[in-house]
């Protein structure tokens, strides 16, 4: 069963709707957003994920799920689209609803137009929106992981620096856009500082699965890596990409092939204790 819980952020937004009288949308908004992130959750949970919650917020939501990017990426892209998805079948439902006349058309309106609104603002490249999501599974198709978080997260900031300063020039008294600003900078400093605990959850996941063998790992590509011996093992580990499965050739001053490891090996070593920091050369030479 999903567990859904209520950012603070939208308990804010409720009582500011209360005061002025916009309740209406605001619960409106709410079921807009609720069909959202099950569109997200169900998919999710479709593939076998472990959700652990899905915590609404006045603009979309944040599935927590316990992949820890080890997932196929054909799963991780239909799961952060599936959210998206459900806005523009509710824009169909709503303009066919609409046209035939079973909705007034100030409902009608006002349903397309907070959809639209959702479905294009959750598409910005800004973490931890979908768009900042699908961002970063972008830059992990082509560089390892660990740079994949880092450079998503330059750019997330670059673009919420964009989204502050439209507020600051064309929007500065629109009290909502200011809410929104403030958790998305918060958001972005707290993964910020967890981005290496985000990668280490990724390595760890990828060796739980390699002791029990998933079968989903048998599918993935293989990548080999040349590796010299004054490298350390936590060092290769940051070479290591998503949806890839790893062999290491450790190669001496001449050139020449002196080891060949696989990323079990890799993993096995640097989990055990005092291993992360010594060289490969101290190792298998």
């Amino acid at each position: 069963m999903i567990k859904f819980s209520i950012h603070p952020f939208f308990f804010l937004v409720f009582f500011l709707a209360l005061f002025h009288g916009f309740l209406y949308e605001v619960l409106l908004l709410f079921v807009i957003v609720l069909i959202h992130e099950l569109g997200h959750a169900c998919t999710a949970r479709s593939f076998g994920w472990r959700v652990r919650k899905v915590a609404l917020l006045p603009f979309g939501g944040v599935a927590e799920v316990e992949e820890h990017g080890n997932r196929p990426l054909k799963e991780e892209f239909l799961m952060l689209a599936a959210g998206p998805l459900m806005n523009v079948i509710m824009i169909g439902f709503g303009w066919f609803a609409l046209q035939v006349g079973l909705w007034q058309e100030n409902f009608a309106y006002l349903f397309l137009e907070y959809n639209l609104i959702i479905v294009l603002f959750n598409l910005l490249p800004i973490w931890p929106l979908d768009g900042g999501k699908l961002l970063q599974l972008a830059f992990s198709l082509f560089i390892p992981f660990k740079k994949a978080i880092r450079y998503s997260l330059f750019v997330s900031g670059g673009c919420l620096l964009v989204y502050l300063l439209v507020i600051i020039l064309a929007f500065p008294h629109y009290f909502f856009l200011w809410v929104v600003a403030g958790f998305l900078l918060v958001a972005q400093y707290i993964e910020w500082k967890q981005s290496p605990y985000q990668f280490m959850r990724f390595l760890m996941e990828r060796h739980r699965r390699l002791k029990e063998a998933h079968p989903a790992l048998a599918e993935q590509a293989v990548l080999s890596l040349t590796v010299f011996p004054w490298q350390k093992v936590q060092d290769v580990t940051q070479q290591m990409r998503r949806h890839k499965w790893h062999y290491f050739c450790l190669v001496d001053s001449r050139g020449r092939v002196v080891h060949i490891f696989n990323e079990n090996d890799l993993l096995d070593l640097y989990f055990s204790e005092r291993m992360a920091r010594v060289p490969l050369g101290d190792i298998f030479t």
